[in-house]
Order: structure tokens, then sequence, then C-alpha cells
């Protein structure tokens, strides 16, 4: 036989394994699928080469695009993100970056890869394998548009089907067209931050008090806390939700970072900015709320039970309220923590205690951020997955929150604390991003349990809790529009 000839049968080989593992992705909905591009891989690896280092500079060239069109069918965030938060990255300690790694690669899919590998391995004595990889590679190639009306009866016929006889008929409501095209929602966000730039809501209708509040006003700024991680940890239904006097039910945070969800508190008297402009030196007295409650006789303090260096959080902070040094000093404490770039952080019982005993001559409006149950933390003494150690932690954080209300009741002391949570944790994930990916602020990361309550002299007692569930506000504001309209 003449070994100079090409094959008349030519197979993908291993690359069998990876075309493979994709289809399979796609069909679990795990992966899109391009098939302009899966296609010209496909016959880049199939153009046969006689010369044995043209082939395999051949496969090496093909590794590499394999791996880019991977990610490009994958739901994670563009590589650009990556490569613009490096300096962020690079600050990840190695326990952390290996935590993240473990939960990329989880259990299941380690298991397909062995199940197609064995599979190959087999089926491949038997079978043209390639013949059925570019078969499948076809059908996950046509348009989902096909198969629903393929498959699904007809609405016009469906509809006439049920209005035979004298049975009467009544008119769907008309709906709205949605642009979805990245001009159509360009155009949205656009409306949606020139509508937000004209709206204000000052504090001047108080401003002509004469004697001075007799309150303070505490922030707490959770950081990795929304509705959907409560549920996860089976703490959705604990004591502290059922402390506050006024309870927001699905309340959106507007971001899934903690500076921007920071700045927009500081930022609340006016309305929502862009991520850029949020860290625009551009605000004005009129938009910042604690130069507006300063205005009242307010001082303005700050604490956390952290350093505040991480991506310039205190910087950030200080270009909204001006320079500021912590209420309460953490440099002598023993920490309870590390952060996932092996900084040390602090527990709340201690932080909250000491600003408890603080002896203000004036009333103060007090940010506290606190990271204790930050993705990535590791608990002095103690051991366990990322997902242990949140759920964990954070029954300890809302225990100690409990605490320091029961603290506050004690001490009489008048102050109104409000709970507002930067954002979640993502701990379950999705499939457009693994446990603790924020990138895509989901519902299950923006909505989170806002609560406000009163202490001292403005106390309200023998009343029941206030839920406020901002789906129905909406929805009754929509109604008064079209009736007005």
């Amino acid at each position: 036989m003449d070994k100079s000839k090409p094959s008349a049968h030519i197979s993908l080989g291993w690359w069998t394994l990876y075309f493979a593992l994709k289809l399979a992705l796609f069909a679990s909905d795990t992966l899109s699928f391009s098939p302009l591009y899966n296609f010209s891989l496909l016959c880049f690896v199939l153009i046969p080469l006689r010369n044995r280092w043209l082939n395999i500079t051949r496969h090496i060239i093909g590794i590499g695009l394999a791996l880019l069109l991977l990610h490009h069918d994958s739901y994670l965030p563009p590589l650009e993100r990556l490569f613009s938060q490096w300096d962020l990255v690079s600050q990840f300690d190695t326990v952390y970056l290996l935590a993240l790694a473990k939960d990329f690669i989880s259990l299941d899919f380690l298991l397909l890869g062995f199940v197609l590998i064995v599979g190959y391995l087999y089926l491949s004595q038997i079978l043209r394998l390639s013949a059925f990889v570019v078969i499948g590679m076809v059908i996950a190639s046509i348009p989902s548009s096909f198969w629903q009306m393929s498959f699904t009866t007809s609405p016009v016929l469906e509809t006439a089907a049920n209005n035979t006889g004298n049975t009467p008929t009544t008119t769907a409501p008309t709906q709205v067209a949605v642009d979805t095209s990245s001009e159509g929602l360009t155009t949205y966000v656009g409306e949606f931050f020139r509508d937000q730039a004209s709206k204000t809501s000052s504090l001047s209708s108080i401003d002509a008090l004469t004697t001075q509040p007799n309150f303070d006003i505490l922030f707490l700024s959770v950081c990795s806390l929304a509705w959907d991680d409560l549920e996860y940890s089976g703490n959705i239904d604990h004591p502290i939700f059922k402390e506050f006097d006024i309870l927001f039910k699905h309340f959106n945070s507007a971001t899934s970072y903690s500076g921007p969800a920071v700045l927009r508190i500081l930022r609340a008297n006016c309305g929502q900015q862009s991520h850029a402009d949020l860290f625009n030196d551009n605000l004005t007295a009129q938009c910042s709320l604690f130069d507006q409650l300063a205005r009242l006789g307010y001082e303005k303090e700050v604490f956390m039970n952290h350093d505040g260096k991480f991506d310039g959080f205190n910087k950030h902070i200080a270009n909204n309220i001006g320079t500021f040094s912590p209420a309460v000093d953490i440099e002598n404490l023993t920490p309870s923590q590390y952060a996932f770039d092996g900084t040390r952080i602090y527990s709340d019982k201690q932080i909250l205690s000491q600003w408890e005993q603080i002896d203000h001559s004036k009333p103060t409006v007090s940010l506290y951020n606190t990271i204790s149950i930050h993705d990535g933390n590791r608990v002095v003494g103690q051991s366990g997955s990322r997902l242990v150690t949140y759920k964990r932690q954070q029954k300890i954080l809302l225990d100690e929150l409990y605490a320091f209300f029961q603290t506050l009741k004690a001490s009489k002391r008048n102050v109104v604390v409000v709970l507002l949570p930067e954002h979640g944790a993502a701990v379950r994930g999705d499939r457009m991003q693994i446990s603790g990916m924020r990138e895509i602020p989901t519902k299950a990361i923006t909505n989170v349990p806002v609560g406000v309550k009163f202490f001292g002299d403005v106390a309200i007692e023998n009343r029941s809790q206030i839920d406020v569930d901002q789906r129905k506000l909406l929805g009754a504001k929509r109604s008064a529009c079209q009736y007005l309209k």
C-alpha cells in the first residue's frame, strides 16, 4: 500500500472529544454554540498535512483557538474585563485563587469528561464518531426558532379552533414591543440616566429647624447579603428581620460591587448615576446625603471592620464626604478572619460595641461597613469550603447584629439604624456566573433586605412591622399613569 497517499477516511481523532464536550454542554444549556467559528475550527483541524512538524504546529495553534472559542461560547465575562481588573485580581492570595479554581471545575464536569474519554476509546473502535460529531454540530447550528415553528401548534389555527361555536372571545391586551437590540438597549439606558439626572430629594424643608436633632443615624453597610443568600443559608426567617419597624422586601441595590453601592448611599439625594459618573469628582452638596445632614447639625463619621484599602475604598468615601479618621480604631484589635487578599477582618461585635460606647457630644450620622461575609474570607482557627464558611459566618453576623439591637434597646439611646446591604454574595451561581462571581448584577445579587429600626425616644412601640413591596408600588404607579393618560 502506498502510504504517501492520504487516507480516504479523515478522522477528527482526539478533537472528537472537544467538540463532543461542547455539544454536551450546549445541550445542557451551559454553553452557547457559534456555528461559523466552530465549523471554522473543525475545518482547520481537518486540513490534511503530510509534514509532521506542520501537523504538530497546527494542533498547538488549534488548542489555543479551541480555548478561546470555548470562552467565547461560554457565558463568562469578556477576557478584556479580566485584563482591565488585573491589578485587583493580582492582589488575591493563592488560597483564594485555588478555591475559585476548585469551584469552577465541578465534579459533574470532571465526570462528564471521564465518560466522554472512556466512550471515545471504546466506540471509536466500532463507529466513525467524527461523523456523529459533525451531524451534532449541524443540528446545533439550526436556530431554535426553527424547532419552535416545527413543533408548536399554529396560534392562528388554535385560536380558530377554540372560537368555534358561540363561545364569546376576549381580546388579549396589546403587548408593547421592546427593542432588545444593542442600539435599543443603549437608547433605553441613556434615557433612564437623563431622567434620573433631574431627580433630587433635598432636606431643605427641614433646614429651618431651630433645635438640634436629638437622635443619631447609623447606616449598616453589609457586604454580600441578599435575600437569595439568606434563603440558601436557611436564615431568611432570622429574628433580626422581625426587629425592623420598616422592612423593604424588594429593594434593588442597583449594583453588584461594594464601591458603587456605598457611593450610591452617599449620593442618595439625587437620582441614579452611571457607574463611570459615580467615580467622577463631580459631587454637589445637593446630592450628598451626609453634607445635607451635616447642615442639620449632624457630625459625619465612618468606621469599618477592615482597613478599607482594597480598590481605594477609603479614598472613594473620602471623595464624597471629606477626609475622615475611622471612629473606631482597629489597630490594636485581634482579627477574627482574613480576607481574600490576606488583610485582617475584625469581629462586628467588637467594632459595634466600641462604637456604642463612644460619648458623642453632637448627633452623628455614621456609616459602618462590614465585610464579615465577603467571598473568600478565612476564619481564624477554622476550616471549610467557601460555601460552608459563608453559611456559618452569615449566621454569626446576623446573631451579632441582633445582639447589638438588644444592647441599643437597653441603652435607651436615640438612634435610627438603617440596614442597607451593598449586594448579594451570589453563593448559588448560575449558568452565566460561577458561585461568587458578580460581574452581572442579576436579581439574585441586587435584591437585598433593607430595614429601618427606631430606638430610644423615637422607638415605635406596639405597632406591627411595615412591609414595603416596591413591586406593588411600581404597579400602582403604572396603573395611575395609565389612568391619567
